[in-house]
């Protein structure tokens, strides 16, 4: 049943917070504490998928399509230097560095940011995402000042128990309010027995 509040359109791109996604032996997940970073650019997630076509009777006879993956490029102002320590597992050295460390195994990740839209806000979670390399470009300043971004590519498999890859949740829903302080693992409602 549509929400009294649902959006016709979407803007806006803010409060952006990561934290681990642990699946545990029992299939269970723990979600790790939320890390706010600041500096929310945009973000473009796509659904990856395949399609079947099966012929017979010379021509497409049934057909079916697999969704997946959401994968997309997370843009920022910058990563901030906890994140690096936390989610990239870059390590501060003795002398105030910062040091990016080759072949390192980064955690799995939840992703929830808010967007807005003509009716009211929106929050939205990801789950279980694997993070690829930031990157950035250095340039030189010219007759004006242009800021220049970072960028990761985060490729989102979802839970592996319950299959959600992400929830969307309007002002007014019970998980709206918490969704950055105390995220919900992934939980599909309990089926009645026919």
């Amino acid at each position: 049943m549509p929400q009294a509040n649902e959006n016709k359109v979407l803007f806006g791109f803010k409060e952006l917070y990561f934290g681990t996604f642990t699946e545990n032996a029992d299939g269970s997940v723990t979600m790790g504490k939320p890390y706010h970073q600041r500096g929310a650019v945009g973000f473009s997630p796509e659904e990856q998928g395949s399609d079947y076509i099966f012929y017979a009777d010379d021509g497409p006879y049934f057909s079916y399509y697999t969704s997946g993956t959401q994968q997309g490029d997370l843009v920022v102002a910058r990563f901030d230097r906890e994140f690096r320590k936390q989610f990239m597992k870059e390590v501060e050295l003795e002398d105030g560095g910062i040091a990016q460390i080759k072949n390192v195994v980064k955690p799995s990740i939840y992703l929830a940011f808010e967007t807005q839209g003509n009716e009211g806000p929106e929050r939205v979670i990801f789950y279980n995402g694997a993070m690829g390399g930031i990157s950035r470009e250095y340039a030189t300043i010219e007759d004006q000042v242009e800021v220049q971004t970072e960028s990761m590519p985060i490729t989102f498999t979802g839970d592996n128990k319950t299959g959600m890859t992400k929830v969307v949740y309007h002002e007014g829903d019970a998980g709206f309010a918490t969704l950055f302080t105390n995220p919900p693992a992934p939980k599909l409602p309990e089926q009645e027995s026919e």
